[in-house]
């Protein structure tokens, strides 16, 4: 159902603007007529709400909300379904601008102004770990910059828990596939564990993503890019990204080395809550103080991992084919490097035919060439640790796929019955204009027709005839004659 100006909701939101709309639904300011507050109303197309993941994605949101109850989480305010059948759900209206566009405007942002947007983030995020709740897909999109609230300019708000995964009250054990299969997030944001599906992903999960939206706004660029989803997802789960020293001269390597953290590839090796996590920036804020990194974590100067060795990292700075980040593009950078099983493999082989071609060449001399050995134990326990992950994602890619594919029908037949709904409510506003216009032309005639009629005049009466005088009688019965 499309809405227009003026439209009245369940007989107290006003319609008084469109902001946005999308295939999954729009966006509209709104205005509470009871209480006279301006509010954000979205809806979910009549084609969408069809669709069971998306009626429960729209709904979490709601509920997400309800549960976490901070003031750096966007309200809802309520949720209801239209006479069409799309639902719609009513949230706080919010004045400024989001992260990304801020990004945008600025290029890259100051360590302090960094610092200010990421205690704000991690105050909201909390809460929302402390009912229990794990957002799964931030982003700048989904970090709004309110101008100004309680005093404080650029209030944070977050927004979009739509993926988010309730773990106090569903169980459930991981939250990277939904029924069809599909990756739920925004890829440049996932963390290695999120990519790779794996199965009981907890809230350090968000902590990646906010130390890659920290990274963004220090260097104005994301991580990790590529060409295809899947040369991306496996730059996150493979590589390290390259270190902030490399791409901003003169940041402070302290306020690097949180950011490093955080978004550290295993788990274990960032922060453990969103508390420490604030703690730790505080303690920057007031001493200059950083934290320490595991090597693993990709500090600069560290011994490269084994995870990063091979071949060098195409051009980190260059958005992919697929996707637009929205960010400008620096210099070159060469990121530290990566190894895939493939090459681990290739190594062996090669390590193995260049010893006997070393051995061959020397032709049997007095002093023999030791022959290669092959690789570790623990080279190969990697390799196939490695290969179990390719798999994995090889995996993935099909059931993305069909996700995708899943998704495109979903999107087409919401479009259609929107166009559906557009088309035959055209179709009345037409018939009730011309009900109007017939109504119209008919009275005209008739007005018409009344003011050209002619206007017979009244016969004349016709002159009164005297009667005859009957001529009198005498007594005795003769008649006199009266008339000459």
């Amino acid at each position: 159902m499309s809405l227009s100006t003026g439209d009245i909701i369940e007989g107290k939101y006003r319609i008084v603007r469109l902001i946005g709309e999308g295939g999954m639904g729009a966006v509209y300011e709104g205005e509470n007529v009871r209480i006279h507050r301006t509010v954000a109303i979205k809806v979910l197309h009549a084609g969408v709400a069809e669709n069971e993941d998306a009626v429960q994605r729209f709904e979490r949101e709601a509920q997400a909300a309800g549960r976490i109850g901070s003031e750096h989480i966007c309200e809802v305010l309520d949720l209801g379904n239209l006479p069409s059948g799309d639902r719609f759900m009513v949230m706080e209206f919010m004045d400024g601008v989001d992260l990304s566009a801020r990004i945008q405007e600025k290029g890259r942002l100051t360590a302090a102004e960094t610092y200010a947007v990421a205690i704000q983030i991690l105050e909201g995020l909390k809460s929302a770990h402390a009912a229990g709740i794990i957002h799964r897909d931030l982003k700048p999109d989904n970090v709004y910059l309110l101008k100004s609230r309680a005093g404080t300019e650029d209030f944070v708000k977050i927004l979009d828990f739509g993926i988010s995964k309730f773990s106090a009250l569903s169980g459930e054990s991981g939250f990277s596939m939904t029924r069809t299969g599909a990756v739920m997030g925004t890829p440049y944001y996932m963390s290695p564990e999120q990519a790779k599906g794996a199965k009981g992903m907890d809230a350090r999960a968000d902590l990646y993503s906010v130390g890659v939206i920290l990274y963004e706004c220090l260097t104005g660029q994301v991580p990790f890019n590529a060409d295809t989803f899947n040369e991306l997802l496996f730059k996150i789960v493979l590589e390290t990204p390259p270190p902030l020293e490399t791409l901003v001269a003169d940041i402070d390597p302290n306020f690097a080395s949180l950011v490093t953290k955080a978004m550290a590839r295993e788990p274990a090796h960032r922060f453990a809550s969103a508390q420490e996590f604030r703690e730790a920036l505080d303690e920057w804020a007031k001493t200059g103080v950083g934290t320490a990194v595991h090597p693993a974590a990709g500090a600069p100067g560290a011994h490269p991992t084994p995870s990063n060795v091979g071949v060098p990292v195409t051009n980190a700075t260059t958005p992919g084919a697929w996707a637009n980040t929205g960010t400008d593009a620096g210099p070159p950078v060469v990121a530290e490097k990566s190894k895939a099983p493939l090459l681990v493999a290739a190594a062996a082989v090669m390590l193995l035919v260049g010893g006997g071609a070393a051995f061959a060449l020397s032709g049997g001399g007095d002093e023999p060439v030791p022959a290669a050995t092959g690789p570790t134990e623990e080279e190969l326990a990697q390799q196939k640790a490695q290969e179990e992950t390719l798999k994995k994602l090889q995996e993935s890619q099909a059931e993305m796929a069909k996700a995708a594919a899943e998704a495109k029908k979903a999107l087409a037949e919401a479009k259609t019955a929107q166009e559906k709904a557009a088309a035959q409510k055209n179709l009345l506003e037409a018939e009730r204009k011309k009900d109007e216009e017939d109504k119209k032309a008919a009275a005209a005639a008739a007005a018409a027709a009344g003011r050209s009629r002619p206007v017979v005049a009244a016969p004349a009466p016709k002159p009164a005839v005297k009667p005859t005088p009957k001529p009198a009688t005498k007594p005795g019965g003769r008649t006199i004659r009266t008339e000459l």
